[in-house]
């Protein structure tokens, strides 16, 4: 039987594709461990009487049922005046308000022990406070989670 060159060409382009892929994936890692607990944050308001938003982001390294179950165990304990207004276990989405102005956390899987976790509020009309709502959501998980998060240096 002859050496097939064709199949010795295949086998050395999937190697290639594996150790480039392992390679890629490890590079990732180092990224997101680098992401992890730190609390990015955006915030815009149109004046006193405007609409405004804020929106806070951030990976945990714990995984998605942990961070969901401390989501709404946080929330529902809150003496902020919190009310859980919708709940969503599939999508793991949950929204509330503090009376003055709504608000949602959404989880992602990034992967099997890495969480993104993303707050959003919106508020019409007054000064806008959506940032001390957000940032409270987000360090409140981290601690109910276990984890040490701190807001991004600028």
């Amino acid at each position: 039987m002859a050496f097939d060159w064709r199949r010795a060409s295949v086998l050395i382009v999937v190697i290639a594709a594996c150790a480039a892929s392992s390679t890629a994936d490890a590079q990732w890692v180092t990224v997101a461990r680098k992401a992890i607990g730190r609390v990015e944050q955006m915030t815009q308001s149109l004046g006193t009487e405007g609409p405004s938003y804020d929106a806070a982001a951030v990976m945990l390294e714990a995984p998605i049922d942990g961070v969901w179950a401390a989501v709404l165990r946080a929330l529902k304990a809150s003496s902020a005046g919190i009310t859980v207004t919708s709940e969503d276990s599939a999508q793991h989405l949950v929204q509330f308000t503090d009376g003055r102005q709504i608000a949602g956390i959404k989880l992602s899987v990034v992967g099997d022990r890495v969480t993104h976790l993303l707050v959003s509020s919106a508020r019409q009309g007054g000064p806008a406070t959506g940032s001390a709502l957000v940032m409270d959501s987000v360090l409140r998980t981290c601690r109910e989670v276990g984890v040490s998060c701190s807001p991004a240096r600028r």
